[in-house]
């Protein structure tokens, strides 16, 4: 038998002197977010490459996990609209993550920062299909299997100087051999992203990611946030709200009105079609990644018999050049990454 191909990247191991000097020291003025995992820094390694260093806070058997998980997922999937793991660093109870640094922040931020712009049509429109291009990459198209990311929100979708988006923030993401259900014991992620039955039942698809991305895809269409309390009561929870519109194809009512009329009522349409197959409340009925990616092109209405046929991206954006991915038989591990596994846990595997 052939030796299993490696891949084309491997993140490399970081000594933690570096990313504490490429940080400032993990300085103020290089601050660029918190989250429950820790905090992200901006970072100038020696070669002069620009990157995000993730502090990972939880020294815990837990967080060990979703460190590795993060790492694993990361070094598989590579991919224009998924973020790349450039190093990692493993050294005592410190655990970081070293990613390419995006400029343009998340998602988030553009729909809903103040003393903001409003978010262009277009731009969305070209945020959902490329965040639409990185999941139908994670579900179908990844050779060493179907991966799910259980947070797709727009916190975790990173945007370019040119709006490019790109998937990230994989902490949380599992592997799912083929055919298999997953129940969750315990049920993470965020709240009104959660598809109703995980957080009913913690059983666990990759359709659960199908329903955040309906999530998202009407928050890009409203520019209403997903839970907002400061709205009159029936209208704080976005799907329960937008549900009976989507059914009408209501796009007065539903449109962001900062908008004004600066939108493509066909593309409007469109993703309003994809957004209500998406968040059905049967698993079973809603689209894969590639029959949304298909809506959101105007390339079909709804054909179920659809089947995807892997389609690899090919391209150049911000100087990384993209081939199509070498096949994997098994989840890959580079010597680095076992080797300081080893070092900090005998009993914690990256194989699931």
């Amino acid at each position: 038998m052939p030796p299993s191909p490696q891949p084309s990247f491997s993140p490399s191991k970081k000594p933690y002197a570096e990313l504490e000097l490429a940080t400032g020291g993990f300085s103020e003025a290089n601050f660029l977010s918190e989250g429950g995992f820790g905090s992200v820094h901006r970072g100038v390694l020696p070669d002069g490459q620009v990157v995000a260093v993730k502090q990972h806070k939880l020294a815990s058997s837990q967080g060990d996990l979703e460190f590795c998980s993060e790492v694993e997922v990361l070094n598989c999937a590579q991919h224009r609209n998924v973020v790349m793991l450039i190093g990692f660093c493993i050294e005592d109870k410190r655990r970081l993550l070293v990613y390419e640094y995006i400029c343009n922040g998340s998602l988030d931020s553009h729909l809903y920062g103040r003393q903001r712009e409003p978010l262009e049509w277009a731009a969305r429109q070209k945020i959902a299909i490329g965040a639409a291009r990185g999941l139908r990459y994670l579900h179908e198209e990844c050779r060493v299997g179907c991966i799910i990311h259980r947070d797709m929100r727009p916190n975790n979708i990173l945007i370019t100087h040119d709006f490019e988006p790109l998937v990230g923030d994989f902490g949380l993401a599992r592997w799912q051999p083929d055919g298999d259900t997953g129940v969750e014991i315990r049920v993470i992620g965020t709240f009104r992203y959660l598809a109703p039955e995980y957080a009913q039942s913690g059983q666990i698809t990759e359709k659960a990611d199908v329903y955040s991305f309906g999530v998202v895809l009407v928050e890009l269409v409203t520019g209403r946030k997903a839970v907002d309390l400061t709205r009159p009561k029936g209208q704080q929870c976005l799907t329960e709200w937008a549900r009976p519109l989507l059914e009408e194809y209501a796009i007065e009512e539903l449109i962001d009105p900062r908008l004004g009329n600066q939108y493509l009522e066909n593309e409007v349409y469109c993703m309003l079609h994809a957004a209500s197959l998406c968040i059905r409340r049967d698993p079973h009925s809603r689209p894969r990644m590639s029959q949304v990616l298909r809506i959101l092109d105007g390339d079909m209405v709804m054909d179920t018999s659809y089947i995807s046929t892997p389609s690899y991206d090919v391209g150049n954006r911000s100087g990384r050049l993209w081939s199509e991915p070498l096949q994997r038989q098994h989840h890959y591990r580079g010597p680095l990454l076992e080797e300081s596994l080893e070092s900090f846990s005998g009993k914690l595997s990256l194989d699931k």
